[in-house]
This record gives structure tokens, C-alpha cells and sequence, in this order.
């Protein structure tokens, strides 16, 4: 009858069918049919939810009506009843049993309406026999998630969703309760901390649902953990153990408790916001329901916690607990990654493949088939570029390197022409005539320094800074110049036209050589 109020609770909360079926592991037509069945004694969506006991009546006086429906199928079975029991005692099962009946009797009647005759007759294909667990004391808790309705969020003054996450201990039922905005990563590595430092010690394993914040990958004999889970499963010394899937009944000691939640602690009170609600549910756990006679032992839990069940647990760790943030990665042409809004560099071999990154509060790291293979200094900023330049392939890095101040640098290294030459280069738009800058330094470390400053000279001289001509002069061997030329010759500034008369002046002097 729980199952069923809760079903009827969530649907005339909003919930759908398919909400329904994911939250409580029913089928669809089983929620359906309560649904129905709800609505048939007058719960309708938009009116008042009736009390508890008075819809748990209205809803058993419906289910005895209709079990003493008429089955007049079911009685053409029974004077037949001798000859189906012979065909159970030589295992013949349901399915050919119903064909046969067909083939003896001729009567056309429904598989179901067998399956039914058998079950109420020879108790054939009975519900499975549970079995109640018990389990020592520290040796486990059970966590999970339900909706408890909506509240005020203190940060924002909005109304919005709400969740209550609950934390059982097995053996005194001792609970944790903590309401929350989200299901997400950290509100569950969250709460699971605040449990344990409220319970001041940690149980040996914890049973828990399969969403995505603790199980990535369901699986019964190997489920895949969240990252982040994993590792404050590590960090605390416990060991997670995800419930069957779609079997609540496998953490049924933390199942009931939301329902509990919903209509002990927050039915009928007015809190002002999430952190009222939180602060009296510390209190309601320990003085109010902690202190009650628990249905199931006949105990009072928190008085059994404290005395035999709070020495059991593990002792919190010293260290506090980092939340880090995990996510797969692919590492993109430019060698980085984009992890929480900035960009992280990775080494050439890894480009295109997927990795795994990790960010705690100071780093970054970066795995591949769990090996670390790249730490970074997290960035503060979004949008902020971690690059290491050894990442780059040496060409991609000599051309990120070769910046005008480095150029200017070489330069000097090779000899004062080559620093002339490059300095009249770099001395209108810097930026545009870079690579030419770039592409001479190459050339002085193809030829050599001596060619090199031998050519800057006769560039300059010419007043020729084209690149093609400094090659051309290397190539042919133009670059050495005779001591008379040298000599008689000085380096003369470019002209507004970026020309140099190839004269010196008193050549136009009348009365000299060469003067009219």
C-alpha cells in the first residue's frame, strides 16, 4: 500500500508515467492502473491530496470489490481439475498445458485465464520467497534520492524543485537527511560527506542507486563508477555497491524513508527557505524520528546507534576530501583540450584521441588509459590558453619562438651588418615583414655568419632588402665585395623612395671626372 500511495503521490505531484516507472522500478501499465484507481475514488490533479489512511481505505475497499469479480472461464477448468493436476506432476509446463486443454475440451479460453486457474489452484508460478537480511553494525548504509516537492532557494528567493538525499545505516536505522537543488556530482560527493561527519565515522560499504552521479555503467557483477565517486570511495575506505537495477526492494531500508521525509518532517510546516528546512532536518533525525520505536527492530535508532553502532564505523580520514571535476576529452589539431571553459595543451601523439581530464582545485591533470601524461596549473579565467611550448613539433615551435625581439637577438649573434640588415627589415610593419626576418636568420645558418655579414653589407650598400636578392647573392657567391669598393663606398641612408644614389656626390661637381 506504500508503493501504491507514493505512485499516487508522485503522479498528482506532476509526475509522468515514465518518471514514475524510473523512480519506483514499476511497469507503466501497473502505474497506469493505480493511476486509475485513484482517480475512481475522487484524487484528482489541482484538489488536495486526501489523508493518508483515508485514501488507503478507499483504495482497499475498490481492490476487495474487485476481486470478487465472476470467472466463468475459470469454472469450465475445474471439472477438469484431476487431469490437469496429472499433467503438473509430469512437468508439463503452462503454455502446452493450455493447448492441450483446447485440444480435449475444445473450449476456447485465454492463456491468462489458465495461468490464473493454476496459480489459485496448485499456487503455480507463486511470487519468489524473499528472504530478510540483516547486517552488523557499521557494516553498511544505504543512500538515495526523492523528490520531496518544492522550496525557496535562499541564494535567488526562487521557488524551485527539491530533493531530499538520505543516508541509512543498516543496523540501528539511524538516518542522515540533507535537501538539495540537484542530483548532480558534487551535491552527491557533498552529501555523502556531510553524512559521514554527521554519523562522525564511515560504514564498510554503501548501497546505492544506479544514477549517473555514482554508477557511469550498471552492472551487476561489474558496474563502472563515476570518476569522482571512485575516488571518495577511496578516500573514505568503503566499498559502493550499486542495487540491482530497477530493484528498490535490494535498499529497501532507505526506500521507505521518503514518504517518511515528505509527510513527517515537511508536511504541514512552513520553512523559510532550503537552510531552515536542512537545519531542522539535522534535528528531526536525531530528537524526533531518531527517537521513535522503529517499526521494523522495536528500538529507538539513534539511542542504538550511539550505543552499539557509532564505535563500529570507520574514523573519518585527517585529510579533507577534494571534489575534483572529471571529463572525457578529445584533443583537437591546435593540442589542446577544452576542460571547464579553458584550453590545456597535450603533446603531438595525442592528437584526435579521447583522454580523460581532472580538475581539483590547483591542477589539472590529464590521463590516458588511466596513465597520467600531462599536469597543468589550472586556470582561474575562462577562456585562458595552459600552453606548453614543448608540446609543439620543433618546426611549429622554431615559428611560434622566432618573434621580432628574437630576431633582433639572432641578428646580433651573427654580427652588426646582419643586425643592421634585420633592424632596417623589421623597422616598417613589424608584423607583416616577420617572416622575411625569420627566413634570413635561416639563410645565416644555411652560409654561415662570415657570408652572412658579407651580404647584409652589400644589401645594405644597395640599399636591396628583398629576400630573394639576399638569396641570390648567397647562392652565387655575389656577397664579397673588393677593398677599393668597400673602401670608396659608404653605407648611405634610404631615401623617401627607398632608393640610394649609386654616386657619391662631388661625382656631379663640375671640373671632376664624370662633371660637365
Amino acid at each position: 500500500m506504500n508503493e501504491i500511495l507514493e505512485i499516487i503521490y508522485q503522479w498528482h505531484q506532476g509526475a509522468g508515467f515514465k518518471a514514475i516507472r524510473r523512480s519506483l522500478g514499476f511497469d507503466r501499465n501497473t502505474v497506469r492502473k493505480y493511476v486509475r484507481m485513484a482517480q475512481s475514488v475522487g484524487v484528482e490533479k489541482g484538489r488536495p491530496l486526501p489523508d493518508e489512511r483515508e485514501l488507503s481505505t478507499r483504495l482497499k475497499a475498490i481492490q476487495d470489490a474487485e476481486i470478487l469479480y465472476e470467472t466463468p472461464a475459470q469454472d469450465l477448468i475445474d471439472p477438469h481439475r484431476d487431469w490437469v493436476a496429472s499433467l503438473l506432476e509430469k512437468g508439463v509446463q503452462g503454455k502446452q498445458i493450455w493447448r492441450l486443454f483446447q485440444e480435449k475440451t475444445g473450449l476456447a479460453i485465454g492463456y491468462s485465464t489458465l495461468k490464473r486457474y493454476l496459480y489459485t489452484q496448485f499456487y503455480w508460478g507463486a511470487p519468489p520467497v524473499t528472504v530478510r537480511l540483516e547486517v552488523e553494525p557499521g557494516s553498511q548504509g544505504q543512500v538515495d534520492f526523492g523528490y520531496v516537492g518544492k522550496m525557496r532557494d535562499p541564494s535567488s528567493g526562487k521557488i524551485r524543485k527539491a530533493w531530499a538525499f538520505m543516508m541509512t545505516l543498516s543496523y540501528s536505522r539511524h538516518r542522515f537527511v540533507r535537501l538539495v537543488f540537484s542530483q548532480d556530482i558534487p551535491t552527491w560527493i557533498d552529501c555523502h560527506i556531510r553524512a559521514f561527519e554527521f554519523f562522525g565515522g564511515i560504514p564498510a560499504a554503501i548501497v546505492l542507486d544506479n544514477l549517473k552521479s555514482g554508477v557511469v555503467k550498471p552492472d551487476l557483477y561489474d558496474p563502472t563508477l563515476n570518476r569522482a565517486y571512485a575516488e571518495l570511495e577511496r578516500h573514505y575506505g568503503f566499498v559502493a555497491d550499486p542495487a540491482k537495477v530497477a530493484s528498490p526492494k535490494q535498499k529497501g531500508k532507505v526506500e521507505r524513508n521518503v514518504p517518511v521525509v515528505r509527510n513527517h518532517l515537511l508536511a504541514g510546516r512552513d520553512f523559510r527557505d532550503l537552510d531552515e528546512a536542512n537545519e531542522r532536518a539535522l534535528r528531526w533525525s536525531r530528537e524526533e524520528i531518531g527517537m521513535e520505536i522503529h517499526g521494523t527492530t522495536k528500538r529507538r535508532p539513534y539511542e542504538v546507534f550511539q550505543k552499539e553502532e557509532a564505535s563500529r564505523l570507520k574514523p573519518l580520514p585527517a585529510e579533507p576530501y577534494e571534489c575534483p571535476q572529471w571529463k572525457s576529452c578529445k584533443v583537437h589539431p591546435d593540442h589542446h583540450v577544452v576542460f571547464d571553459l579553458s584550453y590545456y595543451s597535450l603533446p603531438t601523439r595525442f592528437i584526435g584521441q579521447e583522454v580523460w581530464v581532472r580538475g581539483g582545485s590547483k591542477l589539472v591533470q590529464i590521463f590516458q588509459k588511466e596513465q597520467l601524461i600531462k599536469t597543468h596549473v589550472r586556470a582561474l579565467v575562462p577562456g585562458t590558453w595552459k600552453t606548453d611550448p614543448s608540446d609543439y613539433p620543433p618546426s611549429k615551435l622554431a615559428y611560434l619562438m622566432a618573434t621580432p625581439t628574437y630576431c633582433r637577438k639572432k641578428a646580433a649573434e651573427v654580427g652588426p651588418q646582419t643586425e643592421a640588415l634585420i633592424q632596417e627589415i623589421l623597422g616598417d610593419h613589424v608584423m607583416r615583414n616577420l617572416r622575411k626576418a625569420q627566413a634570413i636568420l635561416r639563410l645565416a645558418k644555411k652560409y654561415g655568419s662570415v657570408s652572412m655579414e658579407a651580404a647584409a653589407q652589400r644589401a645594405l650598400l644597395f640599399g636591396n632588402c628583398n629576400y630573394k636578392s639576399i638569396q641570390t647573392i648567397l647562392e652565387k657567391g655575389w656577397e664579397t665585395l673588393n677593398a677599393s669598393a668597400a673602401d670608396s663606398q659608404s653605407v648611405l641612408p634610404l631615401s623617401p623612395l627607398g632608393q640610394r644614389f649609386l654616386r657619391p656626390p662631388d661625382y656631379f661637381v663640375p671640373g671632376k671626372e664624370g662633371g660637365s
